[in-house]
């Protein structure tokens, strides 16, 4: 089948499938004119860098200047990320034969753009944090706020807890002093039974792994000794062809 012909079905079956999915996302991808008017408040926003603002807006009508978009303009005769090739000669690596410089790869795995992209995570994280812990008027039986963010300091801020951290906020310092290795033995068997009861096989390394993991978010109920974890999830989480996809 042609390509434009399969990108216009799948167009259409995506409109379709949009008015059996309702939510926040849906609202969006369906607003008239599909959200110009939105766009334009945000190019007119004068608080966002204007680099970042032109390259939202290529993003979104193809015109953003990576090797694939190049090549089907004429301008470039190959499409392998230029930064990669650079990232793994520096390091005498072997380059991956298949890094395509897409839209997708620059946003979810070119290497060179690690850091970067990192920074990127945490930032929205902040801020998105900071407003869900404002908007958090919940109250408990004393009449005090029920939940507690320790992680959101301020939009610009923000502390990451680990396990160890975790109990000792909630109360149950006593159960794991510091310095106390038997007692946190005893907390490395009750992981793993805990995992085990639910069938999920965990080695030595990924108890570790999961004690020294640090959620973007965090929310207590210390009356209740409630926790709650928060995650910022990017797309290509959970959707390994997410790259393939944006090209």
């Amino acid at each position: 089948m042609n390509p434009t012909v399969k990108k216009r079905i799948n167009l259409q079956v995506s409109q379709q499938l949009l008015k059996i999915h309702p939510g926040s996302t849906a609202s969006f991808l369906t607003r008239k004119d599909s959200s110009r008017d939105l766009l334009g408040k945000f190019r007119k926003d004068r608080s966002v860098w204007i680099r970042a603002r032109r390259r939202v807006l290529q993003c979104l009508s193809y015109q953003f200047p990576c090797a694939l978009q190049l090549k089907q303009w004429g301008i470039l005769n190959e499409v392998k990320c230029r930064l990669c090739k650079k990232y793994y000669k520096e390091r005498n690596i072997p380059e991956p034969p298949d890094t395509v410089e897409s839209v997708g790869h620059i946003q979810c795995y070119c290497p060179a753009l690690q850091l970067p992209r990192i920074a990127i995570h945490h930032g929205i994280w902040r801020e998105l944090m900071f407003s869900i812990r404002k908007s958090s008027t919940e109250l408990n039986n004393a009449s005090e706020p029920r939940w507690h963010f320790p992680s959101s300091l301020s939009p610009e801020a923000h502390a990451e807890r680990g396990l160890y951290k975790i109990l000792e906020y909630m109360g149950l310092h006593e159960i794991l002093p510091p310095g106390s290795g038997k007692n946190r033995a005893k907390l490395r068997k009750n992981i793993e039974e805990y995992h085990t009861a639910y069938a999920i096989d965990l080695d030595d390394t990924d108890i570790d792994t999961f004690i020294a993991h640090r959620s973007d978010g965090l929310a207590f109920d210390k009356e209740e000794k409630l926790c709650v974890f928060l995650e910022y999830t990017r797309a290509m989480d959970t959707n390994e062809d997410l790259a393939e996809k944006k090209k």
